[in-house]
């Protein structure tokens, strides 16, 4: 019996992480969660009484259009296999968040 490898169970994990690397990233479920999460946010101060008292449904309503355009730019990208609207759902994306956290800190120091 040869103490030498088969090229196929030598290759086997170094074609798995190849295939790994080349598999892309969407950002489509991340900003789907998050526009859930920032409606959730609008709902509960809404339902708290606090709506008129504190801009945070404004900042999370605005969060949740910018996530809904970062969902709508990340499934074009998909079906067009185009990575110029990816980079645009990422940008877009990284604006819904830190408006979301500004709404979170609006109505937390409030």
């Amino acid at each position: 019996m040869s103490l030498a490898r088969e090229p196929s169970v030598r290759y086997a994990w170094t074609d798995f992480f190849n295939e790994a690397a080349l598999s892309k990233h969407h950002i489509i479920d991340s900003a789907a969660t998050l526009l859930g999460v920032s409606l959730v946010i609008v709902t509960g101060v809404h339902i708290s009484g606090k709506a008129a008292m504190s801009i945070a449904d404004e900042l999370s309503f605005g969060a949740a259009l910018l996530f809904l355009l970062s969902c709508g730019s990340s499934h074009r990208a998909i079906t067009k296999s185009d990575d110029r609207f990816e980079r645009i759902a990422d940008k877009v994306f990284a604006m819904g968040l830190l408006l979301l956290f500004c709404g979170v800190l609006s109505f937390w120091f409030y």
